[in-house]
């Protein structure tokens, strides 16, 4: 489940046309060109068994432990769940991962190309949507290659539904520092919410206040790695 793939280097015109934001928002919704220099991504995110040798190896351990892998159960992640994507990381504690991966997040842009292609695709398996190529329950994540037909045309699984994913950015508009989600979730809110989730478009983002660590966890946010350059 660590797998890369290789976005070679390009140049397209970045747009964002679907949204949701909590209040004015600095970012550059486009449409602009974005020239970027080939990068690798991981084919999935980032998963509990992963996340789980991190720790082992690294010894990190956040300062601010609150709702840190709170589905976990004193520190053991459940068997099953050994490939779902790791959950109830903050931005920092995905940071700190890629840094130990040799890696880093990837930025907004980088996360849109990986998903659409080169042909932008509005859904990462072309145009329209197709529940059944992603996790929609609405209830438990799913083992991140549960949905090989949802692949993007770069081969990246799991970039819709199931869990959103944390972008490298970190913006300050005067009132609070944000960054960006991408790809939705499994669990769609019922009623009303600042975040309704579901899967979401491949040029979807949502603008996630960082306020403190505890607040910044949450089950429905995970992450995946990118590295400069082509590699091995």
């Amino acid at each position: 489940m660590n797998e890369v793939v290789l976005i070679p280097a390009t140049s397209y015109i970045y747009r964002v046309s679907h949204r949701t934001m909590e209040g004015d928002c600095q970012v550059d919704h486009g449409p602009r060109m974005v020239h970027l220099p080939s990068f690798r991504i991981g084919r999935y995110p980032v998963t509990n068994h992963l996340f789980q040798r991190f720790l082992s190896e690294s010894g990190y351990c956040p300062k601010d432990e609150e709702n840190f892998l709170k589905h976990w159960q004193n520190g053991i992640y459940p068997e099953e769940a050994a490939h779902h994507p790791v959950v109830w990381v903050s931005h920092a504690d995905a940071c700190a991962y890629a840094v130990w991966a040799g890696g880093r997040l990837p930025t907004d842009e980088e996360w849109q190309l990986a998903a659409g292609g080169m042909d932008k695709h509005p859904w990462p398996w072309g145009s329209a949507y197709r529940e059944e190529l992603c996790n929609a329950s609405g209830n438990e994540t799913t083992a991140v290659d549960a949905f090989p037909g949802g692949a993007s045309p770069f081969g990246c699984m799991d970039m819709c539904g199931n869990t959103w994913e944390w972008t490298r950015e970190v913006v300050d508009d005067g009132h609070h520092l944000f960054t960006l989600l991408r790809g939705g979730s499994s669990y769609k809110a019922q009623d009303h919410w600042h975040a309704d989730g579901g899967p979401k478009r491949n040029d979807f983002h949502w603008k996630f206040p960082l306020l403190n660590e505890a607040l910044n966890r949450c089950g429905t946010v995970g992450f995946r790695c990118v590295w400069e350059g082509e590699g091995t």
